[in-house]
């Protein structure tokens, strides 16, 4: 091939305009994953209604598997058909957007549908959308955690209307016309009425459930001990918005910054040593 063919064919890496757009390596931001078409998916597998705690732990499971590609995310909320990972500490990829927007939704996607064909026992093609948020402080990081919980919440109380409107006969369109004019109380006294108090469902159906890093003392030798990270999930979560959600928040970001301190500290040990 001639040399100015191949040159002329280099130029078309200009037209590439996004892969120079990048997230400041510092910045903390989420990449938020929604199911794509979950709702006939969920047909598709005769996944229990509202809420399937088998389909919920394919979910998380597939967050999880970020934690395990060198991705290090700081935490994964996983919550109805969504997946909000943060990164607090370094970016991954070098904050290179397109990278991050394609990479992390086709893991989260391929893991997803292996684990539903796993549990579920049917096969079928599996797809998450991303987006990128950024949170600038740890007051930003709990605001956002705290408006996907109230969004959940919201999800929760119209799931369960729905389908017990569903199961009362009454066809998709007219619930859906129903459901609009309906406030909160109107919906907890509909389900109460059916033998549902949405005051005791389980609470990850309407707060999600956290994944993330927590450290641990463990023992190498009789006489020397060592801190190692391990992968927690919690079901039972508080109110973001609350003093014991935003405590737990602040927890996590502190050990990633404890972990960070830790990682230079032996780099730069290791560096005068050698």
């Amino acid at each position: 091939m001639p040399e100015s063919s191949l040159n002329s064919y280099r130029d078309l890496v200009k037209t590439e305009i996004f892969s120079k757009t990048l997230i400041p390596l510092e910045t903390p931001f989420f990449v938020r994953l929604d199911g794509w078409k979950f709702r006939a998916l969920s047909e598709k597998i005769n996944a229990e209604k509202p809420f399937d705690k088998k389909f919920a732990e394919c979910l998380v499971n597939a967050g999880k598997t970020l934690f395990g590609k060198g991705l290090n995310p700081t935490l994964v909320h996983a919550v109805s058909d969504e997946l909000n990972v943060l990164f607090a500490g370094q970016a991954p990829f070098r904050g290179r957007i397109e990278k991050i927007d394609s990479v992390i939704p086709s893991l989260v996607s391929s893991a997803f549908t292996l684990r539903l064909h796993e549990v579920f026992g049917k096969a079928f093609t599996t797809a998450f959308d991303s987006r990128i948020v950024i949170t600038l402080n740890t007051d930003n990081v709990v605001d956002y955690l705290s408006w996907r919980q109230t969004n959940a919440w919201r999800n929760h109380n119209n799931a369960y209307a729905y389908w017990i409107l569903k199961k009362a006969g009454h066809k998709p369109t007219e619930i859906s016309k129903r459901l609009k004019g309906m406030g909160t109380k109107e919906i907890h006294d509909l389900a109460f009425k059916h033998g549902v108090n949405l005051t005791q469902t389980p609470l990850w159906q309407k707060r999600g459930i956290l994944v993330y890093k927590e450290p641990y003392v463990k023992r190498v030798s009789p006489n020397k001990h060592a801190m190692r990270w391990r992968l927690k999930e919690e079901w039972n979560l508080p109110l973001f918005a609350s003093e014991d959600g935003a405590k737990l928040i602040q927890q996590i970001l502190e050990w990633v910054k404890s972990s960070k301190r830790t990682e230079i500290s032996g780099a730069t040990r290791e560096n005068a040593e050698n």
